[in-house]
């Protein structure tokens, strides 16, 4: 029935899409309909997809979910016109697999020691949710129900009064800037995240790895995903046996990122529960780190040249596993809770550099171990790695660099106008070239992005 729900509430969804190309077609045709105003009706009516012979499963299903569906559409679509967010797009099972359920459809219920949600309404009860919470937590008016891979997930959010006041990041900036030179470095923390082991050192000597049980279930469940896409390859399609196979598939892959996930959350947690203020992590471009190498051809013979796509692709999946991005993102969320600053710094030579003299050399790491070639300092070289990116944070903290509010910068699309000289084209364009778009460039401030 929750299945039933969440594909109820997407038809509604996409069918509120699939209504901006159709207004959109009779506006074309308005001058020859006669018709005076055709607009895209921006409601939340879903009543017209509704048909007792064409869509007849949408009437066993509660009223307020298919209501919901209009409004996730709304939500979307005021996002838009903010600015914020993209235009709403039909969606799939992949990528719509939730349900939003309101207050009219669930109630909490404690029996004995333990929390259930009632679901349904009073008259019609569809049955009891039971779940497990992580944290205590109040009583909301929407929870929103998603299945991944055959396990199911409730989630939801609830007000509550909070004693702390949190602050701008530049605030926090200029606050930290007062401090002289050995408090500012008591506070500071250094974050060096490298490839080779998943290891995350910090500038205080930690290192945060993930257990050695999990990295082998991981591999554990690799190999067996690989036998049962061997067996997918040879069942018919369509078949239970297929429909079998393909969940135990999503079960064994579902387990990595869950994995993942928790690692990130732990080490982040970890992280900003610890004395520091102020963080720092290398400003490293992971989706140009990832990205696969252009093709190579040679100009006499015309034929393909190695380009090292295949080593590339292995560097490529070992850096989207390891979290850089998961933790950057979790740290800098609970730190902001704290009300602590998190920074980031170029990472060039954080490894090569030794942070005792200074010295810049390739020769200065060999692999996990640093020996400064100067002055013989010896070390861990992750750890190595930490005490530099913190004192490079700190100098750009002395600079102000992290003090000034940030703005965002928002581009939005405007046609340009056709000369009807150049048989529709563009007087500058080129034959056979379409004319691109120009763009508007709109500054907005965003003390966030500080």
């Amino acid at each position: 029935m929750l299945r039933r729900w969440t594909g109820c509430q997407r038809t509604i969804y996409n069918g509120k899409v699939s209504e901006d190309p159709l207004f959109a077609a009779q506006r074309r045709l308005e001058p020859a309909s006669g018709k005076t105003d055709v607009r895209t009706p921006l409601d939340q009516q879903y009543a017209q997809f509704k048909d007792r012979e064409l869509t007849p499963w949408l009437y066993e299903v509660p009223s307020q979910i298919l209501r919901n569906g209009a409004v996730r559409w709304m939500t979307a679509r005021q996002r838009q016109l903010k600015g914020l967010g993209r235009a709403p797009r039909r969606r799939t099972r992949r990528d719509f697999n939730t349900v939003v359920i309101t207050r009219e459809l669930f109630r909490f219920i404690r029996t004995g020691r333990s929390v259930v949600i009632e679901l349904g309404t009073k008259a019609k009860p569809l049955g009891l949710l039971p779940f497990r919470a992580h944290r205590p937590y109040g009583l909301p008016n929407t929870i929103v129900v998603r299945e991944s891979a055959g396990q199911w997930f409730v989630s939801f959010c609830y007000a509550h009064a909070s004693e702390r006041v949190l602050r701008e990041p530049h605030e926090l900036a200029y606050e930290l800037n007062r401090f002289d030179d050995d408090a500012i470095a008591h506070v500071t923390l250094g974050i060096d995240r490298n490839v080779r082991d998943n290891c995350i050192a910090s500038s205080d000597g930690r290192q945060f790895r993930p257990e050695a049980i999990v990295l082998e279930r991981m591999r554990r469940k690799e190999v067996g995903a690989k036998r049962y896409q061997r067996r997918i390859a040879r069942a018919r399609k369509g078949s239970a046996n297929h429909r079998k196979l393909v969940a135990r598939l999503a079960g064994k892959k579902a387990y990595a990122p869950r994995a993942r996930h928790d690692f990130a959350h732990k080490v982040s947690h970890a992280l900003a529960s610890a004395d520091a203020r102020f963080f720092v992590l290398e400003e490293l471009k992971i989706q140009g780190m990832t990205r696969a190498p252009k093709a190579r051809r040679d100009e006499t013979t015309l034929k393909w040249l190695r380009n090292g796509a295949r080593a590339k692709a292995g560097l490529n999946r070992s850096i989207l596993q390891s979290c850089w991005g998961s933790i950057h993102r979790y740290l800098a969320c609970k730190a902001a809770r704290r009300n602590k600053l998190v920074g980031l710094v170029p990472a060039a030579n954080t490894s090569r550099e030794c942070s005792r003299c200074g010295h810049i050399h390739p020769d200065n790491r060999d692999g996990a171990r640093f020996v400064c070639l100067r002055c013989g300092f010896e070390a861990h070289a992750d750890d190595n790695a930490a005490c530099n990116i913190r004192t490079r944070g700190i100098g750009r903290l002395r600079r102000g660099e992290y003090q000034a509010v940030k703005t965002r910068k928002r581009v939005a699309p405007v046609r340009r106008k056709v000369s009807n000289t150049t048989g529709g084209q563009p007087a500058h364009a080129c034959e056979g070239e379409s004319p691109r778009p120009e763009h508007r460039t709109e500054r907005t401030q965003d003390p966030l992005a500080a």
